[in-house]
C-alpha cells in the first residue's frame, strides 16, 4: 500500500495520514472540495476506559450518522460517517488497553468521513448516541484494570496553531505489538513552497491516493509480523548486510534530518534519540528501498553512525563515537591499572604447563605474567581480576583429554622368478672312401663324453693325441664341433653311433626354475591426536669411522619403521601425515670396506582416511628380463635347424612392494 505525506509546511515536515492503515500522525485539519455548510464536523474523537468496558466517543457538530462494518484479518470496526468532515489534530490514537488497539482517523472522500478501530480480539459491541455524540462501547476482559476511566483523545485544531499537539493525560495502559500498518507499507512524501501548496503530487493526484489507499485498507490481508530489533545490543555496522524493512518510497528535497529521522521512528516503531550534533538538510529520492537500507544510506552521506539498544535507536556523528570509544577505552584501561593484580594456581590434567604457558600470555593484561612449575604441571598466573575468568575459560578449553587413534600398517613384499638354459652339444667324425681324408671336431672345444666299451664300440678313427679330453686330462671321446651346454643342466638327452667310417656324439641339457616369495609386515602403533609416533623392526648396522685419528663406531638402520601423525577431524575421519620405510642389506652389491649397501622402499605422504578404512599409499614393482643366446655364427641363425648350434639362456624375475595403512579411532 502506497500512502501520500504531505511534507515541509513553513519549514516543518509534517506527516499526514490520508488512509486507513497508514502509521501514527501529526496534522492540522484540511478543507476538502466538496463539503457542503450543512455538513457535520467531527470535532474530537477519545478513547476511554470504565469500569468492565471499553469505549470509543465521537463528538462534533451537527447530526452524526454512522454505518458500521465489522472486518476480519486483523480485527476492526469500521464506521463511515456520510456528509462529514474530519476536523481534528491526531490521524491515529493510541489504545488505553484491551480490546482497542487504537483508533484511526481520516476522510475517505469528501463529504465522507472514517473512524477505523483496530481491535486485539473479535469483541462484542454497541453504538449509543448522546446528542451530537456517538459512544462505541466494547466489552473488556473480565479482569480489566478497575481504575478511574483513562482517555486518549484528539480534538479539532485551534486556528491559527499550525503545530498544536492534542492534550495526552497521564496514561498507565499496556503496550500493544506494533501494529502491521507500521511495517508493511510503502510511504510516498511530497513537497509544498513557501505558499503551502504541494508542489508534488498535484491536489487531484492526493485526493485520488488517498482514496485509492482507504480503498485498499478496507480489503482484508494478513498482518504482518512487527518488526523487531535483531540483535539487543548492537555497535556501530555498516549498511553491506542484508536488509529486511519494508519498502519505501521517498522523495525529499532539502528536508531537516530530524524530520527524516522523526519518520523511521514512524515506520520502525523504533524510539530514536538524536545526538545535539546531528544537524543538517536532506535531499534523497528512492523508490521501492527498505527503510533500514535508506536509514544507512542517509547515515553514510551524513558522516552519522547509529547504536541499537534494545529498542532505542541512537544515532550521532562518527566523531562522537569515536571520542565516546577512545573515552570508555581509556576508563578501561585506567581502571585495569589502578586494580591490584591477584595470583592464582591453575593444575592442569592433560596439557603440558610448558606447552600451554606461550599460548596464555597473548591473553594476558599488560601487568600480566605465567609462570609453569613442571614439577606439579601447573600454571601461576599473576593479573587484574578482569583477566582471570578469561584464562580460566582458555584452560578449560584447552586442557581436555586426547582422543587416541591406533594405526596398522602392512608391508607386502611379493617377488617371482623363472630361469630356463638349453644348450646343445655336437661331436662328428668320419673318413672319405679313399682313407685319407679325416673330418673331426677339434679337442680345445671339448669332448663328446662318450668312451668305448660297455657296449659301445671303439672309435673307428683314432685321433692324434688320444681323441677329446676333458678337463681332468682324461680321454672324453669325439672332439666336439659345438659345445653349448647348459650351466647346471638338470636334464638331458644323447645320441651316439658308430660305424666303420663315421662316429657322431649329439647331447642336448636343459635347465628350468621358478621361484616365489612373499613377506608380510604389520607393524601398529597407538598415539594421542596430533602427535607424532615411530616404530621400527630390524637390525643397527655398525660402521666403523676415523676423524681425526679417532676411531668411532656408528650405527644405521636396516629396519622397518612407521611413523605416523595423525589428526582428528570433525567429521570423523583421520587426517595423517605417514613416513613408512623398509631397508635390508642387499648382498648382491660388493661391500665397501665391510660396509655393506642398503635396498630401502618407502613412502612419505599426506592422507585423509575413514575412521577403520585401509588406504593403498605407495607401491613399487620391479621387473626384469634377460635373454642370452650363444650360438655357432651363421648356422645358429638359421630357422629350426638353428636351434641345434646354439644356447638359450632366459632369466624373468619381478618384485612387488605395497604399504596398506589402517586408522583407528580408539573410543573414549
Amino acid at each position: 500500500m502506497k500512502t501520500n505525506w504531505p511534507a515541509l509546511r513553513n519549514g516543518c515536515l509534517i506527516l499526514a495520514s490520508l488512509a486507513c492503515g497508514t502509521a501514527p500522525v501529526l496534522a492540522q485539519s484540511q478543507e476538502f472540495a466538496g463539503a457542503t455548510a450543512t455538513a457535520a464536523v467531527i470535532s474530537s474523537v477519545a478513547v476511554m476506559q470504565a469500569s468492565q468496558r471499553a469505549s470509543v466517543r465521537v463528538e462534533g457538530e451537527g447530526r452524526l450518522e454512522a454505518h458500521a462494518v465489522r472486518l476480519h484479518n486483523p480485527d476492526r470496526l469500521v464506521l463511515d460517517f456520510a456528509d462529514t468532515r474530519m476536523a481534528v489534530q491526531r490521524m491515529i490514537i493510541p489504545g488505553v488497553s484491551a480490546p482497542v488497539r487504537e483508533v484511526r482517523l481520516g476522510q475517505y472522500r469528501p463529504g465522507v468521513a472514517r473512524v477505523v478501530v483496530d481491535l486485539t480480539a473479535a469483541a462484542p459491541y454497541q453504538i449509543q448516541r448522546e446528542g451530537n455524540t456517538l459512544v462505541i462501547y466494547f466489552d473488556s476482559p473480565a479482569d480489566a484494570t478497575q481504575a478511574k476511566p483513562l482517555f486518549h483523545y484528539a480534538q479539532a485544531a485551534p486556528r491559527g496553531a499550525e503545530h498544536h499537539q492534542a492534550a495526552l493525560m497521564n496514561v498507565m495502559a499496556p503496550r500493544f505489538a506494533l501494529p502491521s500498518e507500521l511495517t508493511s507499507r510503502t510511504a510516498t512524501l511530497a513537497f509544498f513552497d513557501g505558499s503551502n501548496q504541494p508542489v508534488r503530487p498535484a491536489d487531484s493526484a492526493l485526493q485520488q491516493a488517498s482514496q485509492q489507499a482507504v480503498q485498499q485498507a478496507n480489503n482484508a490481508a494478513a498482518m504482518a509480523a512487527p518488526v523487531a530489533p535483531q540483535n539487543a545490543d548492537m555497535t556501530p555496522i555498516s549498511g553491506s548486510g542484508k536488509y529486511t524493512g519494508e519498502p519505501i518510497s521517498v522523495n525529499l528535497k532539502d528536508v531537516d534530518l530530524r524530520d527524516f529521522f522523526r519518520l523511521i521512528h514512524e515506520i520502525s516503531g523504533l524510539n530514536v534519540v538524536l545526538d545535539p550534533a546531528v544537524k543538517g538538510t536532506l535531499t534523497i529520492v528512492l523508490d521501492e528501498v527498505p527503510w533500514d537500507q535508506a536509514l544507512d544510506i542517509v547515515l553514510q552521506n551524513n558522516g552519522l553512525d547509529k547504536q541499537l539498544h534494545g529498542n532505542v535507536l541512537r544515532i550521532a556523528t562518527r566523531d562522537t563515537m569515536k571520542r565516546e570509544a577512545d573515552s570508555v577505552r581509556e576508563l578501561l584501561r585506567a581502571q585495569n591499572d589502578a586494580t591490584p593484580a591477584v595470583t592464582v594456581t591453575r593444575v592442569l590434567s592433560y596439557a603440558k604447563a610448558t606447552t600451554m604457558m606461550p599460548t596464555l600470555k597473548k591473553f594476558l593484561s599488560p601487568k600480566g605474567d605465567i609462570l609453569a612449575d613442571d614439577r606439579s604441571n601447573q600454571l601461576i598466573i599473576r593479573d587484574i581480576p578482569i583477566t582471570i575468568p578469561i584464562l580460566d575459560n582458555l584452560i578449560h578449553q584447552l586442557d581436555r583429554k586426547s582422543q587416541q587413534v591406533e594405526i596398522e600398517a602392512r608391508v607386502v613384499s611379493a617377488s617371482r622368478s623363472f630361469a630356463q638354459d638349453i644348450g646343445t652339444e655336437l661331436g662328428f667324425a668320419g673318413t672319405t672312401t679313399s682313407g685319407r681324408s679325416l673330418f673331426s671336431g677339434s679337442p680345445a672345444v671339448g669332448g663328446s663324453g662318450v668312451t668305448p666299451g660297455s657296449g659301445i664300440p671303439a672309435n673307428p678313427i683314432s685321433f692324434p693325441g688320444g681323441g677329446g679330453t676333458s678337463g681332468n686330462g682324461v680321454s672324453s671321446g669325439l672332439p666336439l664341433q659345438t659345445n653349448f651346454q647348459a650351466g647346471s643342466p638338470t636334464s638331458g638327452f644323447g645320441f651316439s653311433h658308430r660305424s666303420p667310417n663315421f662316429a657322431i656324439d649329439f647331447f642336448i641339457t636343459a635347465a628350468e626354475a621358478k621361484g616365489v616369495g612373499k613377506l608380510l609386515s604389520k607393524p601398529r602403533i597407538v598415539t594421542q591426536n596430533n602427535e607424532k609416533a615411530s616404530v621400527k623392526q630390524g637390525t643397527k648396522i655398525p660402521i666403523q669411522t676415523t676423524i681425526n685419528n679417532t676411531v668411532s663406531v656408528q650405527y644405521i638402520d636396516a629396519v622397518l619403521k612407521l611413523e605416523v601423525t595423525p589428526q582428528i577431524t570433525a567429521e570423523g575421519t583421520v587426517f595423517m601425515d605417514v613416513l613408512v620405510e623398509n631397508t635390508q642389506v642387499d648382498n648382491g652389491i660388493a661391500r665397501i670396506q665391510g660396509i655393506p649397501a642398503l635396498d630401502t622402499q618407502s613412502a612419505e605422504t599426506k592422507i585423509l582416511v575413514p575412521d577403520g578404512g585401509t588406504v593403498v599409499i605407495g607401491g613399487v614393482i620391479v621387473s626384469q628380463q634377460n635373454v642370452n643366446v650363444t650360438q655357432v655364427p651363421l648356422v645358429g641363425s638359421l630357422p629350426l635347424i638353428g636351434n641345434l648350434f646354439k644356447r638359450t639362456n632366459v632369466t624373468v624375475s619381478s618384485q612387488e612392494l605395497l604399504f596398506f595403512l589402517t586408522p583407528r579411532i580408539i573410543p573414549g
